[in-house]
């Protein structure tokens, strides 16, 4: 018996076979989309009329593509993010949201440390400049000893508190959700983590209370010659005020590795500035993360199209009553 049509537009789960194994193993049929660029409304209606389960990447999910879609039951999302769902309306229509919690962890943290030693150390501009046959060595800023505050604390920025630790880093975290059982961090506001911090790296979700919390007033209150890493979402930056802090010197840079507009010619004016170092949003692309990931999904579809409850369902309310 078919579970019925799961439509996948991610790469990341089209390209792992035992995760697409899984999925016709447990009944579904498989239909692996290749999506246009731009990714087009007309095209996105076309696709949905007849599907169970949508695993998609970064497209908006609308009231409008769900209303098309009268069999659909689950959205899976191969990453933690979901705010390009209109998830108000995917619960009204009972359709499950789920996400791939806990699969992409170390990779995120791993480039987020990683884009702060990059740009700490000048080593884009040195390395470029070596490409090009030259021998710029740039003075850079120890990591060792420093602050770094963290803005969002769920796996993501635990993971990178714990790397840290490593580097005898003093770490505070601002978060909503303070764990006094956690003796390692020091849990303190946004104000206290900016005028305090060598760094700041954002792990936080972007939501209607953190749209541009890093703005042209926070990023004053930032120590000067502070760094700011991002690695969550681009919305939680005013791109032209960051781009202005490090022009202006009053940063010592930046590394982000999400922008507010993604893709080829993006018009993001983090772009080109000396000091920014921007990476096209790859944080979680390693091997390990995208077979977690591909699975996880795959894990999700099944379980809701079986009746039951996925695991990461960030709308849990639809499976009252079930």
């Amino acid at each position: 018996m078919t579970l019925g049509k799961v439509l996948i537009t991610a790469a990341s789960v089209k390209g792992h076979a035992p995760a697409l194994q899984a999925l016709r193993d447990a009944g579904c049929e498989v239909v692996l989309a290749n999506t246009p660029q731009p990714c087009t409304m007309e095209w996105q209606l076309a696709q949905v009329q007849e599907i169970a389960a949508l695993v998609f990447a970064m497209e908006p999910m609308p009231a409008q593509l769900l209303e098309a879609a009268p069999r659909l039951r689950v959205i899976a999302r191969p990453g933690v993010g979901y705010d390009t769902v209109d998830l108000a309306a995917a619960t009204r229509r009972k359709v499950a949201v789920t996400v791939a919690a806990g699969t992409n962890d170390q990779s995120v943290a791993d480039h987020a440390f990683g884009l702060l030693l990059m740009a700490s150390r000048g080593l884009l501009t040195a390395v470029n400049s070596v490409q090009a046959h030259g021998w710029d060595r740039p003075t850079g800023t120890e990591a060792w000893r420093k602050t770094l505050a963290i803005v969002g604390y769920g796996r993501i920025g635990r993971a990178i508190a714990r790397r840290a630790r490593g580097f005898d880093m003093r770490v505070l975290v601002v978060t909503p959700r303070p764990d006094p059982a956690d003796k390692e961090v020091e849990f303190v506001s946004l104000d206290e983590a900016l005028t305090q911090a060598d760094f700041v790296s954002l792990s936080a979700p972007l939501t209607p209370q953190t749209e541009s919390l890093i703005n042209a007033e926070s990023l004053a209150r930032m120590k000067k010659g502070s760094f700011l890493i991002n690695t969550s979402r681009g919305g939680l930056i005013d791109e032209a005020a960051l781009a202005e802090a490090v022009r202006s010197g009053h940063l010592g840079g930046a590394a982000v590795d999400v922008l507010r507009q993604q893709g080829a010619n993006s018009p993001s004016p983090l772009i080109g500035v000396p000091g920014i170092l921007v990476t096209p949003h790859m944080a979680t692309l390693t091997r390990e993360s995208m077979a977690r990931v591909a699975m996880s999904v795959a894990a999700g579809v099944i379980a809701v199209l079986r009746g039951e409850r996925a695991a990461h369902t960030v709308n849990p309310e639809v499976y009252d009553g079930h």
